[in-house]
């Protein structure tokens, strides 16, 4: 579709509006201003903030939505259903490998007359191609931190997610818990049984893991048959209940019963002095202990 001539109206299907030569609507500068926001930033969420923001200075425009990539990516206000609005759906230059054409949906207070339609037609142009290098850079990021095997983060993974919570740390006070993972017995299974059924055993475990976590905790694979978790806890009363959580699913697994799978678990709360290297040291000193002490166990540091 030639986004400077055209704008689909998903309120009408099949229906398409023709638009004014958007040139006259827009000036050089605020081209310019409106492409300089936009270049500023390729993580997704904030380019669509940024998006939303800069056409709020020119349109009348209640939200704009990006549900089709995540449904939280929603900017603006939430149109309430029980009022009268105006919806309008542009298509995406770039199809998915699927062969399916995904959407930008936008919403209006009121009915947008030719000269708004075709400002947006010429917004979302320009903010098509730039929402297409930030789905391609979310790809390559999800590449470079999610462990191939289990899908669970990486090291890469883990340490991004550390730096995001130290810093929400120091800014609110607000502590977080850490629980180091280690198979028991696991170098058996691969040595009686093979690799391949010893990485379905890991994927289980992973699978388990993520079962165990609430929505804002966190699941890494380290390599081999090392796992960790960032989790939202303040007290190690809290991170003792999460361990708990963890092994009794651990131990509702079929599948690993069947191989005897149990884990050594070693945890440790954030200390304000904390860098990523000094609370891991604690927790795995804490897993050193659990395993010592006859393993499928749990100690605090």
């Amino acid at each position: 579709m030639d986004f400077s001539t055209t704008i689909y109206d998903s309120t009408v299907h099949d229906n398409y509006y023709a638009a004014t030569d958007s040139g006259s609507l827009i000036s050089a500068t605020q081209l310019n201003a409106f492409m300089n926001q936009l270049l500023s930033t390729i993580d997704l969420a904030t380019l669509g903030s940024v998006y939303f923001h800069q056409l709020h200075q020119h349109l009348n425009i209640a939200n704009v939505s990006l549900s089709d990539y995540d449904s939280r990516l929603v900017y603006g206000k939430l149109t309430d259903t029980n009022a009268v609005h105006v919806e309008l759906s542009l298509p995406m230059c770039q199809r998915e490998a699927d062969g399916l054409t995904k959407y930008v949906y936008y919403a209006f207070d009121k009915e947008p007359g030719p000269q708004a339609r075709a400002k947006l037609a010429h917004f979302h142009q320009f903010f098509s191609q730039q929402l297409n290098h930030a789905l391609e850079f979310r790809r390559l990021k999800q590449i470079a931190t999610k462990d191939t095997l289990t899908g669970l983060g990486n090291r890469n993974g883990f340490n991004d997610s550390f730096s995001r919570l130290i810093c929400r740390a120091h800014r609110h006070e607000q502590s977080f818990g850490l629980l180091v993972i280690d198979l028991d017995n696991f170098k058996q299974i691969n040595d009686t049984r093979g690799h391949r059924e010893g990485d379905s055993v890991l994927v289980n475990v992973a699978t388990q893991i993520a079962q165990s976590l609430r929505g804002e905790d966190e699941a890494f694979r380290f390599g081999g048959d090392e796992f960790c978790c960032l989790l939202d806890c303040q007290t190690t009363t809290q991170l003792e209940a999460a361990a708990s959580r963890l092994q009794s699913q651990i131990r509702s697994s079929t599948f690993l019963r069947r191989f005897n799978v149990t884990v050594s678990l070693g945890g440790a709360i954030f200390r304000e002095q904390d860098d990523v290297n000094a609370l891991f040291d604690r927790a795995d000193s804490a897993l050193y202990k659990a395993k010592e002490s006859g393993k499928n166990t749990y100690q605090a540091a």
